[in-house]
């Protein structure tokens, strides 16, 4: 059993619906590149301060600890927030799955694509909050590092 043939406005219809998920996918995937390469950072950063510390002359060992302790954090943000937008992207691809089948194959899936929208976009609001926390403790663990620079005489 094969679908329908579709005529020339319905093929349209079908595009202009595809046209906002695509969109989202796109935007998507930017946050998520950006997420990815800072947690590329971070552990950069992790095993740079564990090779520091690994000096038992190090100077300002409590700093670097905290600054291990906070960038470990960071980590483990950045990789909740690029889960996130990858169930975001799923969800996205999703959507237009079931608009296809919706409008060209006549299945009853609106409740789902409603569904898929609504879970999409609270995915997409978690990965932010996610990114946002990443941001705050980045600027902690550099105020930790400036600290002594950035005293007043």
């Amino acid at each position: 059993m094969g679908l329908p043939e579709a005529d020339n406005e319905t093929l349209a219809r079908v595009l202009q619906f595809a046209i906002s998920p695509a969109v989202l996918v796109s935007a998507v995937g930017l946050l998520l590149m950006s997420a990815t390469n800072r947690l590329g950072r971070a552990i950069d950063r992790c095993r740079s301060l564990g090779r520091e510390l690994a000096n038992p002359a190090a100077a300002g060992r409590a700093a670097l600890r905290e600054q291990l302790d906070i960038t470990h954090k960071r980590a483990h943000w950045l990789q909740r927030c690029i889960t996130l937008f990858g169930a975001s992207l799923f969800l996205s691809c999703l959507m237009v799955f079931l608009l296809f089948l919706k409008i060209l194959a006549g299945w009853p899936v609106g409740g789902l694509i409603v569904g898929a929208f609504a879970l999409d976009v609270l995915a997409l609001m978690a990965g932010v909050g996610c990114f946002l926390r990443d941001l705050t403790l980045g600027l902690l663990a550099l105020d930790i590092e400036l600290s002594a620079h950035l005293k007043a005489p």
